[in-house]
């Protein structure tokens, strides 16, 4: 008898010790663990000589943007390797946009330099680039093609930017070998570091975007101002300060900055698209259709305009226009959520419920938060009979802070 436990009990030891095995296997398979990135570092050196008419100061701020610039570049390796980047098939200058809106290029050290025949300041940048949640934020920021497109057009003008600095540099050299007078060229270099700068307080505003608005308005106008102060001229700070005023509901200064905007560069059409949107808010739907027309004359595929000028046709009471332009905002984009809302509120109006809440459907799952969306939902349930569901989805849309606001499209 003693000889068969002796004989089992080892058995019995090594199977409990199996299962316990398993069973710590299986348990930690489920623990979500943080995935574990590799971070990658970026580090580049610029030297930027300067001397006749440009400025110690004006020479730093050329290097500095010089080194940001080519330095995400540089980074951009990165980004571009993402399957969804690729597929995207957008640009190289819309690759160094993206890059520059989810890495920050950091400056290090800055320092002044001799050598026998020059003066200098070197700049030395760096980027920390963390690929555990780098392609997280590029799929956000893909998403979000009205910030992509304000981080594209910072980047057009701090190349043209940069460019002049290069040209007023071979001037100055020209005629400095010449001993030629360089005073003419004073005042060009530091319009241009002033834009280099206005720029730079652009990048900053833009820092404060998330899911397609500015999370803190009145800090984002403060720093388009000073843009703007340093550079009267720059179209774009006006379309973003009018971006801002339109999140804060004061939308006749926002239409203000976007008509200057306009008047600035006559061949924008997402700034007619966005003063078409402020338009809406104020009411003053004809014009709406006005500058959302324009819009698409300039760019037609212009998702924004369709959505804005369909939101018009809905406020006017033509609801099957407003669905027609929804639907084209859709083929451009089918991932766009407000034109699926907007396109249900059209179809609610005209009585086809079901149709709305397929509609509603979609502009959640692409949504989640579309507080509207639940509120338009609810009242179509409640429509056909559905008090349940209507109910619920009230509850959901209040908990969003969109209460009894009844149908209605957005831009």
């Amino acid at each position: 008898m003693r000889g068969t436990v002796s004989k089992y009990i080892p058995t019995i030891q090594a199977c409990s010790l199996l299962c316990y095995t398993i069973f710590i296997a299986i348990t930690l398979s489920l623990i979500p663990f943080p995935v574990m990135g590799e971070m990658k570092t970026v580090t580049h050196t610029v030297k930027q000589p300067f001397g006749g008419s440009q400025s110690p100061d004006d020479a730093r701020i050329a290097a500095v943007a010089r080194a940001k610039r080519e330095a995400l570049e540089m980074a951009g390796v990165y980004v571009e390797s993402f399957t969804i980047v690729k597929n995207s098939r957008i640009d190289k200058d819309e690759i160094l946009a993206l890059t520059a809106g989810v890495l920050k290029a950091e400056v290090v050290s800055q320092k002044n330099y001799h050598t026998d025949d020059a003066f200098g300041v070197e700049v030395v940048v760096r980027i920390d680039v963390d690929t555990s949640v780098l392609e997280d934020r590029v799929k956000k920021l893909l998403a979000d093609r009205t910030h992509l497109e304000q981080l594209n057009q910072a980047r057009k003008k701090e190349k043209e930017l940069l460019d002049t600095v290069v040209k007023l540099q071979e001037e100055n050299k020209r005629l400095t070998k010449s001993k030629k007078s360089t005073k003419k060229l004073k005042e060009q270099f530091k319009a241009t570091s002033q834009g280099l700068t206005a720029v730079e307080w652009g990048d900053k505003a833009s820092a404060l975007w998330q899911d397609g608005k500015y999370t803190d308005p009145k800090k984002a106008i403060e720093y388009l101002n000073n843009a703007i102060r340093l550079k009267p001229d720059y179209a774009r700070a006006y379309n973003n300060r009018g971006i801002a005023y339109n999140n804060l509901g004061q939308y006749q200064q926002a239409v203000e900055d976007f008509s200057t905007a306009i008047r600035l560069k006559p061949d924008d059409a997402d700034v007619y698209s966005n003063r078409g949107i402020a338009y809406n808010n104020l009411g003053q739907h004809r014009q709406t259709i006005q500058d959302c027309n324009q819009a698409i004359r300039l760019k037609p595929d212009c998702a924004n305009a369709y959505v804005s000028r369909g939101r018009a046709y809905a406020e006017l009471g033509q609801h099957q226009k407003a669905i027609e332009d929804c639907n084209q905002a859709i083929r451009l984009k089918p991932d766009y959520a407000n034109a699926y809302g907007n396109r249900g509120a059209a179809y609610a109006e005209l009585g086809q419920h079901q149709k709305a809440i397929e509609d509603f459907n979609e502009a959640i799952r692409l949504k989640p938060n579309f507080a509207e969306a639940y509120s338009n939902r609810g009242m179509a349930y409640l429509s056909m009979g559905n008090t349940t569901r209507g109910c619920s989805d009230a509850k959901k849309a209040c908990g969003m802070g969109d209460c009894n606001r009844g149908l209605g499209v957005r831009s």
